[in-house]
């Protein structure tokens, strides 16, 4: 009997031992190579290159490393006109896998999808979509007493993405996303959303 229990304790030892597999960790901004930490994983390990502009201008790449869940393997883009994040990923299930840096996503064109967004207080402004934004945004984040709106072009992967405990859990009292023409309405937009955009990011990702 106990030889019995002694298999089976060696069986699941090996089998959990299977189903794990160590994929490097870290974030860095692009001028920073990735440090070498190593976290175990259960299912796949994730890369990605997130770019944040600003009127056109890059303001900031991140690099990413870490263990990855399925709606984090996708690339995605989200443009409020004024301020544009694109992310570029990459999954994989080999020890190790996540060991390259993964480029930052080619430039984008309009593609014929058009969303309000906010310019100063005016939410009315026409925004031509780019890439694979094919859906517009309207997003709300609390902040202390306040709410803040944002609307814009954005792609489907994210808003599977906001979907996750984890986006309503830092303050998104609202992430709604639509299909069709300036289906995203209109309202008051202020500057706070875009300082608090890269943090929600962060957390989606590594919550």
């Amino acid at each position: 009997m106990k030889m019995i229990q002694v298999s089976l304790l060696l069986t699941c030892m090996l089998f959990s031992k299977a189903l794990s597999l160590n994929c490097y960790q870290c974030v860095s901004s692009s001028s920073v190579e990735c440090s070498k930490e190593q976290v175990t994983c259960p299912d796949q390990c994730f890369a990605a290159t997130t770019s944040v502009y600003l009127s056109g201008t890059m303001m900031s790449e991140i690099n990413s490393k870490t263990c990855g869940v399925a709606e984090m393997c996708v690339s995605w883009s989200m443009n409020l006109g004024i301020m544009k994040v694109t992310n570029n990923a990459k999954c994989c299930k080999t020890n190790l896998c996540n060991s390259e840096t993964i480029p930052a996503p080619s430039k984008q064109v309009p593609n014929g999808k058009r969303c309000y967004t906010c310019e100063s207080d005016n939410c009315k402004a026409s925004l031509n979509c780019e890439g694979d934004e094919d859906h517009c945004i309207s997003a709300s984040v609390q902040q202390g007493g306040n709410t803040m709106s944002a609307k814009g072009c954005v792609s489907k992967s994210l808003c599977d993405m906001s979907k996750k405990e984890s986006v309503s859990g830092i303050g998104i009292t609202k992430f709604q996303c639509c299909e069709g023409n300036f289906c995203n309405g209109a309202e008051i937009f202020t500057l706070s959303f875009l300082l608090m955009i890269v943090p929600l990011i962060s957390s989606i990702l590594f919550s």
